[in-house]
């Protein structure tokens, strides 16, 4: 780990004494004063620490893309609980289920062509939740009533078992409890759950406890084969 630490910081701290002397023999090759010179190098001095800040947000974006398309490890399959605030782990642990070949499905308050731009998913069947007057299929996802949750149950069923094999994500759980009561979500979730058991698949719902009575949460997480 020692040996990996050296390296990495000597080949940074080459890459960065390259970069600056590139940036000398460039100004010195146009000609220019040796006072212009100084006032160059003292404002390239001046931006080096928005350069490493910048440079520092890509290399979080792109490890950020590397978390998602890595996550997913989970050890059985059932249906996991995720507590966060708001939806972005269980789309991490969705993505590596999807790598891993499983079929997707996902359902979601949020608008499925966003959650596949945020996450980098790829293409996957999805049910937009929505109290939209424009119900139906459009071309890339499914329009479903939130109140609806037999219809919406029947949806999901209909996809396990078409081979098995699935992993199905749930984001906007409080948004159902909302419109629908605690009760009648729980027995949607604990349909759904045996379901993906029978057909030897992946549920994953993303809840946030402190938006929740704690009551309801500790029973719905009793339902789960783990949280996540």
């Amino acid at each position: 780990m020692a040996s990996d630490r050296k390296k990495t910081f000597l080949e940074g701290f080459e890459a960065g004494l390259k970069t600056a002397w590139n940036e000398v023999v460039k100004m010195a090759s146009r000609g220019y004063s040796s006072t212009e010179l100084g006032v160059m190098a003292k404002t390239k001095l001046a931006t080096i620490n928005r350069d490493v800040e910048s440079m520092a947000s890509r290399l979080e974006g792109e490890a950020g893309i590397q978390d998602a398309e890595e996550e997913g490890e989970i050890a059985e399959r059932g249906a996991y609980l995720v507590n966060e605030e708001k939806a972005d782990a269980v789309y991490r642990h969705f993505h590596g289920l999807l790598k891993a070949g499983a079929r997707g499905l996902s359902i979601s308050r949020t608008h499925p062509k966003d959650v596949t731009r945020r996450f980098h998913l790829p293409v996957v069947d999805a049910i937009w939740l929505s109290r939209t007057t424009d119900k139906g299929k459009s071309a890339d996802s499914s329009v479903a009533d939130p109140t609806n949750l037999v219809a919406l149950a029947g949806a999901v069923i209909e996809f396990l078992e078409a081979g098995g094999d699935a992993a199905v994500v749930v984001e906007g759980l409080e948004y159902l409890v909302s419109l629908n009561g605690f009760s009648s979500v729980l027995r949607f979730v604990q349909t759904l759950n045996e379901k993906v058991v029978v057909n030897d698949s992946y549920l994953l719902i993303s809840a946030n406890a402190d938006a929740m009575k704690e009551q309801e949460y500790n029973v719905l997480a009793k339902e789960m084969a783990g949280e996540l």
